[in-house]
């Protein structure tokens, strides 16, 4: 005997009494209400000379930094990420 499950009539209910959203990095986003996020992507690059500095109690003194960049293309095109007509 075949038993099929009811299908919802409603979709979920989801309910937050507060975000708190302390920060924003790459490819991240809030979305309120009806909305569709297609063909979202993101792609990047980042140069850093020094680092990171982390800890109390720290100095840098007398530093040379030097970013060399000689690449032709920053952020190469991955599957997906290249989307004709899109602005």
């Amino acid at each position: 005997m075949l038993r099929y499950l009811p299908v919802p009539s409603d979709p979920p209910l989801i309910q937050f009494d507060s975000i708190h959203v302390t920060a924003i990095s790459d490819a991240s986003g809030i979305f309120i209400g009806t909305n569709t996020q297609i063909y979202w992507s993101t792609s990047g690059k980042q140069n850093s000379g020094l680092g990171s500095v982390s800890g109390a109690n720290n100095y840098v003194l007398n530093n040379i930094n030097t970013v060399y960049d000689n690449d032709i293309i920053d952020a190469p095109y991955t599957k997906g990420d290249l989307i004709i007509g899109r602005v």
